[in-house]
């Protein structure tokens, strides 16, 4: 039974009806199962995760999409995440009995019926990408909302499907098909958000400047972790500083790696590590690998291996981490 999943990112996380009505556009849509809703009021964005049979899963995208163009609007937009439309970013991916080829052609369809239908510039990303220098989110939504307006004049950025003109009020959006990707932000016992960008231009794979502890300019690239992504930011809901991370592939770089690279540097800069946060959910295996690295690192036994991964990656701390909430194989009723 080929399964997909979808990961829209939707620039709205204060507006409860606006939230709750686009949770209800997808469960209205047969063949469709919503897994998590996870809001953030700073970020100002939301994260929906739903799955189901592909038509059912790119009908439910294209709903969120019609509904978001007469909802909600960028055009007073502010938030902590970096964003460029009001559907940020709409991924795809292969969760059973399929695989990224297929999924490619599937985003390639809703990022068609997207631009020309509703008029939303689209750019296509990841595995769906036309050209390399707009394969990462980050390169195309570089400048973010408030730079597009001059940017879509650009030849090298003319949308992929939709007109090569801004509204100011939808933004642009990125549709591709990609694989699965952890959300993981890493808490920081300072309110310094420069300690946390700096940290963040240090592990992740662009790398980027950053300055010491000793107060010296440097500059890394690529940096320490393959296939992370991140930067630093404060929290007002939390009153906390964190190094948010997309981990893009656990199998290289785990959980476990990224919570003890950012300790490594946090203390570095007379600081610590204070616990962590997942955005969403996270695939069983990413969870299990991170216990038991953690179980064999302190030899742990006779102990379950999942619980030694929210105890030492200090899930719990901000916010409560519930396994059967968020794992996505027991949220899916996959595992």
């Amino acid at each position: 039974m080929e399964i997909i999943e979808c990961v829209p990112n939707i620039s709205e996380g204060k507006n409860e009806e606006t939230i709750t009505n686009i949770a209800n556009v997808i469960r209205s849509v047969e063949g469709v199962h919503l897994l998590n809703i996870d809001s953030g009021k700073d970020a100002n964005r939301t994260v929906y995760t739903f799955v189901g049979f592909p038509e059912a899963v790119l009908k439910a995208a294209f709903q969120i999409y019609k509904y978001a163009v007469t909802n909600i609007s960028m055009e007073n937009h502010k938030g902590k995440h970096p964003r460029m439309g009001i559907v940020d970013v709409c991924p795809l991916i292969p969760i059973q009995d399929t695989n990224l080829e297929k999924v490619v052609e599937y985003a390639n369809k809703l990022a068609y019926r997207v631009g020309t239908e509703l008029e939303i510039p689209v750019y296509l990303y990841e595995a769906n990408a036309t050209q390399s220098y707009r394969t990462r989110l980050e390169q195309i939504r570089a400048g973010e909302y408030e730079k597009f307006a001059q940017k879509i004049q650009l030849y090298d950025w003319k949308p992929d499907y939709g007109p090569q003109c801004f509204n100011p009020i939808t933004g642009v959006t990125a549709i591709g098909a990609r694989n699965y990707l952890i959300a993981y932000n890493v808490n920081l016992s300072t309110k310094n958000v420069e300690i946390a960008k700096n940290i963040a231009a240090q592990i992740r794979e662009s790398g980027g400047s950053y300055t010491d502890p000793q107060g010296v300019k440097h500059t890394k690239k690529p940096g320490l972790l393959q296939g992370v992504k991140s930067i630093g930011w404060y929290i007002d809901d939390f009153d906390m500083v964190q190094v948010s991370t997309n981990i893009t592939n656990f199998k290289i770089i785990g959980l476990a790696r990224v919570y003890e690279e950012v300790q490594k540097l946090a203390q570095e800069y007379g600081i610590d590590v204070c616990g962590s946060e997942l955005i969403g959910l996270v695939p069983h295996d990413a969870l299990l690998e991170a216990g038991m690295y953690f179980q064999h690192k302190h030899h742990i036994v006779n102990k379950d291996v999942l619980e030694s991964a929210v105890e030492y990656l200090g899930l719990n701390t901000i916010k409560s981490f519930d396994k059967q909430k968020q794992i996505l194989e027991f949220v899916a009723q996959l595992q």
